[in-house]
């Protein structure tokens, strides 16, 4: 007798990564590939003008075997210095930053998972900075974020949204 197993198909960390870069080249980022301590990342870069305010996006992604909480609060906090040092390039107008920090494993600890979950807070003076982490479990085939609306800077929170949709399919989904 013959089982029908239903098959999987189980995208790998690399071919989302690629993925994720050709989302960032497809909304209009500036894309670079850059290193953040000894962990290669791609970075999309773009500017927007919301209630007379230029926000500078910075989405940075890199892939490693798994993450845990304490490695991606690390990485957010990598990210922030990263966009934060940018900033000060930018004069002339209001601006602020919203950095999109994003994990590709395929692993994920539950308490990572868990981090992702609600609205994201920075022990920084000031709304200079926001920061919204993401987690893509590839083999389970899901992206963990915030999805829900945020208190504090409820006027970007839309601007969050819109972004991790352009960037982040689910790793389940048929990427083209």
């Amino acid at each position: 007798m013959e089982t029908c197993e239903e098959e999987t198909s189980v995208i790998s960390a690399d071919e989302y990564l690629r993925a994720v870069r050709q989302r960032f080249v497809a909304a209009g980022c500036a894309v670079t590939e850059e290193a953040i301590g000894s962990l290669p990342v791609v970075v999309g870069y773009r500017a927007k003008v919301r209630l007379l305010t230029r926000m500078h996006s910075f989405a940075v992604v890199a892939k490693v075997e798994r993450v845990d909480e304490e490695s991606l609060r690390g990485f957010v906090d990598d990210v922030v210095n990263l966009g934060l040092g940018r900033k000060g390039q930018w004069r002339g107008m209001q601006s602020g930053v919203i950095v999109l920090p994003i994990l590709v494993a395929e692993a994920v600890d539950p308490a990572a998972a868990a981090l992702t979950q609600k609205a994201y807070r920075l022990n920084l003076n000031g709304f200079a900075a926001m920061a919204q982490p993401a987690v893509v479990d590839v083999t389970a085939g899901r992206v963990w974020t915030f999805r829900g609306t945020r208190l504090w800077g409820y006027a970007f929170n839309s601007l969050i949204k819109q972004s991790y949709e352009a960037y982040l399919p689910e790793p389940a989904a048929e990427l083209s």
